[in-house]
């Protein structure tokens, strides 16, 4: 799934601006994914959900707009 988003970056970097948990089975953060592209820094807002089972993640989804990397991944 992130292949897209790596293929071309030279580098990656996560800011977490806002963590909960329920202190149970889920944890939800408030980032900024960042790519360091040919064109310059391409920053996507994102909204992590992560399922935890025996301390591990068993479920990760993401929500977030691709608007930030259409220019990128060659869209409009």
């Amino acid at each position: 799934m992130l292949e897209p988003f790596l293929a071309n970056a030279e580098e990656v970097d996560w800011v977490i601006h806002n963590a909960v948990s329920n202190g149970t089975d889920m944890v939800m953060n408030e980032r900024t994914d960042r790519f360091l592209m040919p064109v310059g820094w391409v920053e996507l807002p994102v909204m992590g959900v992560f399922e935890i089972r025996d301390g591990k993640i068993a479920g990760w989804r993401d929500y977030f707009d691709m608007a930030p990397m259409r220019p990128v991944l060659g869209g409009e």
